[in-house]
């Protein structure tokens, strides 16, 4: 009997060889893809524990119908990666239809919330750069105020120029004539002499005003009420979804917890 199969192997060596080559690379396959579920599944239930905690924490935001938008504007990202939607083609045969449902119906929610926390970011972005805008130009006009106010000599360049161009001779050509208006509009505007520390008292006297102004709610920050009124109903529909305690769940968890 052994010598029957040693000439066995001795004549199908190659094709054994083969057998067992190709036998371990499908192993290899199969393992590596079976480790590729069980690490989707284990991203999946810590993305779902850490958004359950996640949403509890916005939803303690909104009071008597009041959203605090500081705290929400604050608040992290609910997610940046949608692990569901990135892996749940590997859980169509796995999981049964109620709690597959269950799964796509809680993050349909927290993208609800997510798109409302993004909407909020970009407004108080926009609106931090509208501030700065305003408080460019409102510091412009300062410090020509505070320019026009130091001056020790103030005058009407304009109403100076006129008179001294009503004394020009007669004799001289239009060319002449308003080469010396120029002239003299360049030396008036030129020779406003100022007291740059009258100017600097008083552009800072105006600065700390406008920034005071400002920090007081001087310009108005609008939050839309939808944003509010988006959140209430993903909450609303989430405390009606039972993800954690579904059938679904419990097979993920045992999925994520597998060696192999």
């Amino acid at each position: 009997m052994w010598k029957e199969i040693g000439e066995f192997v001795g004549t199908n060596w190659l094709n054994i060889l083969l057998v067992i080559v190709g036998a371990s690379a499908f192993f290899i396959y199969w393992a590596q893809e079976r480790r590729k579920v069980s690490e989707a599944a284990s991203l999946i239930v810590m993305q779902i524990e850490d958004l359950q905690k996640r949403i509890r924490e916005i939803g303690s935001y909104i009071t008597e119908g009041i959203l605090n938008d500081t705290a929400f504007y604050e608040s992290q990202m609910l997610f940046k990666t949608d692990y569901w939607n990135q892996y749940k083609h590997y859980f169509i045969r796995k999981l049964d239809s109620f709690s597959f449902n269950t799964f796509d119906e809680f993050y349909n929610c927290a993208t609800e919330i997510l798109e409302q926390q993004e909407l909020m970011k970009n407004l108080q972005k926009n609106f931090f750069f509208y501030t700065q805008q305003t408080l460019m130009q409102l510091e412009g006009n300062a410090v020509l105020q505070a320019l026009n106010s130091c001056s020790q000599n103030p005058t009407d360049v304009n109403e100076a120029v006129k008179g001294l161009v009503a004394t020009i001779p007669e004799s001289m050509n239009n060319e002449q004539k308003q080469a010396v208006e120029n002239m003299l509009k360049q030396f008036s505007a030129a020779n406003q002499n100022r007291n740059y520390d009258q100017f600097w008292s008083i552009y800072n006297k105006e600065k700390q005003d406008i920034i005071m102004a400002v920090n007081r709610g001087a310009l108005d920050r609008y939050t839309p009420m939808q944003i509010r009124i988006s959140i209430e109903n993903a909450l609303k529909k989430l405390n009606t979804i039972s993800v954690i305690g579904c059938e679904g769940y419990t097979k993920m968890k045992k999925i994520a917890g597998r060696k192999v």
